[in-house]
């Protein structure tokens, strides 16, 4: 993995660089119809193929809310040339309650700025495939603090991410997607001089659908690790791996601007390194997503 310090010239870099190109900027998921070729709605964990294809900006916010804590998540996406687009997001995390994780309250805060970049490898009738490369970086240390000891779990790694979503559209209207995707999280994160398992690199395979009358669409996605650790056994403490799913159902007016998603779920948040990762316990929470083209 990589260290904040390392990098930090490096982040900012490309962040200005996408900023300049941008003006504007990708979130993870949602896309909405494109002007032409194969069009898609996202759903709350999987990215849509299609890049953004409108010459005006799409802006949106999130709040997901489980038993003993919350997350936000915020993004701005725009074209930023032939069949590409690029996005910003914001996320923050604060989680802490009554639910205990091997007997010990744990109480976590950790806020992610994150740039990503979607460029279509493929458009068909009916296919489209894109491939999706991204950078979380956090603001200040990712925490997760046991309250019993106390001792705290400190991560500033930048987190590395890839996807590469395909969609299959039927003739009713139907998307079925398929996203193959990697996440490079910190692997040993610090603890009192020490280090402790992380998640490390995990490989995912999601699968997804998304199905729409007029103004109204169902969605659902499930994704499944193959390879590392995505949550926290609640017996144990320790890294595990756990199936992420959502539904949900929006709103989106023919003649609105405006889009209304909600949905339940069990993954932490929208971003390709939020959505990957599983509440511990398998909690379940409700989801709201406002966006609007401006």
């Amino acid at each position: 993995m990589y260290s904040n310090s390392r990098d930090l010239h490096l982040v900012a870099a490309v962040c200005l660089t996408l900023l300049v190109a941008v003006g504007g900027a990708h979130a993870q998921g949602y896309g909405l119809p494109a002007v032409d070729g194969v069009y898609s709605y996202g759903t709350p964990n999987l990215p849509a193929a299609e890049p953004w294809a409108s010459s005006d900006t799409l802006l949106w916010g999130e709040g997901r809310f489980f038993d003993g804590g919350q997350t936000y998540s915020a993004g701005v996406q725009a074209r930023v040339g032939q069949d590409t687009e690029a996005g910003l997001t914001l996320f923050h995390l604060t989680t802490s309650g009554d639910d205990p994780i091997a007997g010990a309250v744990r109480d976590s805060e950790a806020t992610l700025i994150g740039l990503n970049l979607k460029w279509l490898a493929y458009r068909g009738d009916q296919i489209a495939v894109s491939v999706l490369p991204g950078i979380e970086y956090p603001i200040g240390d990712m925490e997760g603090t046991n309250t019993t000891i106390p001792a705290t779990a400190v991560s500033d790694d930048i987190i590395l991410e890839l996807a590469v979503p395909v969609e299959y559209i039927t003739e009713d209207g139907l998307i079925l997607r398929a996203v193959p995707k990697y996440v490079g999280f910190d692997d040993s994160p610090s603890v009192n001089g020490t280090t402790i398992d992380g998640f490390g690199d995990v490989i995912a395979l999601g699968l997804g659908g998304t199905y729409s009358d007029v103004e109204w669409s169902a969605m659902a996605d499930v994704a499944i690790v193959l390879s590392g650790d995505n949550s926290i056994d609640a017996d144990t403490n320790e890294p595990t791996d756990e199936m992420v799913w959502s539904a949900g159902g929006s709103w989106h007016g023919i003649d609105s601007d405006v889009r209304i998603d909600l949905f339940v779920t069990n993954a932490a948040g929208p971003t390709a390194a939020s959505s990957i990762i599983a509440t511990p316990d398998n909690s379940v929470g409700v989801g709201i997503r406002v966006s609007g083209e401006f």
